[in-house]
């Protein structure tokens, strides 16, 4: 397969995204007009192009971050520990510290909480037209304490290992400062990154640049795009695409990962699939609970017996799932309703300081929306494993996307 990564000098509008890379799922890289009005740009960037290290330390220095050790490995990640942001800085100063890589930084969050305290923040970004439909990132400013907006900062050499984004959502990533090398595998090679066995449950390759054949048999078959992106351009990984990231210079990066009706069945069916391996995996649990419930059944009515398992049963499963994946069920159905209702323009939970709401000339049309939501909601509604009517509060969920589905407007 030839594939080769597009490249898009100016910024496209809202409708040139949508058609030539949202809708057909596939990539691209936008030059620095995109971003050209950032503050980042200008502030975290010195004239020569590399990374500010003085206004970095001094106007972020306190912040604690997450910083990944990228020369020790740890299962398919890499050893993370907690650091204050001037103190790496100050190792990677003095010539030190050249593995560790400043992950999954949550800066644009952690100011506006700082803000509300008091103290000046000035935001450092905002997010390109083209990404503003982002279920992930409404919902959760909304209606939790996460997101997923972040900040990368790592030396030369520092790499995330091969992985897809989380249950298949799109990611885009913006170079302020340095350049990367990105191996991207489309979706059709899935199966050839997998420990032998193909089961895409098992592990994938940890490094593309050091695979062993005897473990990974197919993985000599596969073709990645490989593509540098330099400073001041974004790239956009569509969804369902395994990726592996390099520095290939000290660089610092804000990223987002999002969904939103475009990707849903995709995002819907990578939920059913971790719901499996997840299942599969505690298979033992599974039959101990039933057992026991058997042993019991003489004590209640068989069918209070069965369903107090069935419930015990899926609420385990939900809750590795969650701890696993970060999400489960109804994390994902409250999402679906928190987007449908905004979308629609009814009254519903949002945070314009963390998130503004998003003009409906940057989504795709309602009835497209709609007709999304309402073929995954009835897909679920059928499953097997009856989640709707075993894990609490999904029912009200499911009905309350049913009444916006059915509303008018």
């Amino acid at each position: 397969m030839d594939i080769r990564y597009p490249r898009a000098d100016s910024a496209p509008s809202y409708a040139e995204f949508s058609r030539d890379y949202l809708l057909p799922n596939k990539p691209v890289i936008i030059g620095p007009s995109l971003i050209s009005s950032w503050a980042a740009v200008r502030r975290w960037a010195s004239e020569d192009g590399s990374i500010n290290w003085d206004y970095m330390k001094t106007t972020y220095g306190s912040c604690e971050v997450t910083v990944a050790d990228c020369s020790t490995r740890d299962f398919s990640d890499q050893k993370r520990n907690q650091m204050l942001f001037r103190d790496v800085v100050s190792l990677w100063q003095a010539g030190q510290g050249q593995s560790l890589y400043v992950k999954d930084w949550h800066l644009a969050r952690a100011l506006v909480t700082a803000g509300e305290n008091g103290l000046n923040t000035a935001p450092f970004y905002t997010t390109p037209d083209i990404f503003r439909d982002d279920w992930m990132n409404a919902y959760y400013s909304a209606c939790t304490d996460d997101d997923f907006r972040f900040v990368y900062v790592g030396a030369a050499g520092t790499f995330t290992p091969l992985h897809r984004d989380v249950y298949t959502s799109y990611s885009w990533s913006t170079n302020i400062c340095g350049r990367k090398r990105w191996w991207l595998f489309p979706p059709e090679q899935t199966r050839l990154l997998f420990r032998r066995g193909g089961e895409e449950h098992l592990e994938t390759a940890y490094d593309v640049r050091n695979v062993d054949p005897a473990t990974y048999p197919l993985f000599s078959q596969a073709k990645p795009i490989v593509v540098e992106q330099g400073p001041g351009e974004t790239i956009f990984v569509p969804s369902g695409w395994y990726h592996q990231v390099e520095n290939l210079t000290a660089c610092i990066s804000i990223n987002h990962n999002w969904c939103n009706s475009v990707n849903l069945p995709s995002l819907y069916d990578s939920m059913c699939a971790k719901v499996t391996e997840v299942e599969h995996a505690l298979e033992d649990v599974k039959k101990l609970l039933s057992e026991t419930a058997a042993s019991q059944a003489t004590d209640v009515a068989p069918s209070e017996s069965q369903r107090s398992w069935e419930d015990e049963w899926i609420a385990i499963v939900q809750d590795v799932v969650e701890k696993d994946a970060g999400w489960n069920w109804v994390t994902f159905w409250r999402m679906v309703r928190h987007a449908l209702a905004l979308a629609m323009d009814r009254l519903h939970q949002a945070n314009e300081t963390l998130w503004p709401r998003t003009p409906r000339e940057l989504m795709p049309p309602l009835f497209f929306i709609k007709e999304r939501i309402r073929d995954c909601r009835g897909k679920f509604m059928q499953r097997p494993q009856r989640e709707v009517a075993l894990v609490p509060t999904l029912d009200v969920v499911l009905a309350d996307i049913h009444q916006l589905l059915e509303a008018t407007n």
